[in-house]
């Protein structure tokens, strides 16, 4: 199948896909007239790729589960590196809301102080 078969039934964008194949997630054949050749294996990479990055991962991040598919399993995270690159994402995460916990923190003190100030005005 072509370029724009894959993105459609993958539910992406041909430039989406363009972007995994640059990205070596994707690896069409090519016919003898250059145009690239996809299979349904495509598609499964595809909409897998695309599924880890609504979940925050990078494209970078992906190429554990698209391995571990290409490797016949049924599922993309049941791989060692998988598994693994999850636990990275979620200590990513833990990161992340503890930043912004503190952000938080910060900027209801402030809050609370510029709620509880008075103008010289208002001492009187």
């Amino acid at each position: 199948m072509h370029i724009k078969d894959v993105a459609e039934r993958a539910g992406v964008s041909v430039k989406a896909v363009r972007y995994y194949e640059a990205r070596g997630l994707v690896s069409p054949r090519r016919e003898a007239n250059g145009y690239r050749t996809y299979d349904d294996a495509d598609v499964r990479v595809v909409r897998e790729v695309r599924a880890l990055l609504s979940l925050g991962l990078t494209a970078e991040q992906t190429h554990p589960f698209v391995e571990c598919l290409r490797a016949g399993n049924d599922r993309a995270d049941v791989c060692p590196a998988s598994l693994s690159a999850y636990r990275d994402r979620i200590a990513d995460i833990d990161t992340r809301i503890a930043e912004l916990t503190g952000l938080r923190g910060q900027l209801a003190d402030l809050l609370a102080q510029a709620e509880s100030y008075r103008t010289p005005k208002e001492q009187r």
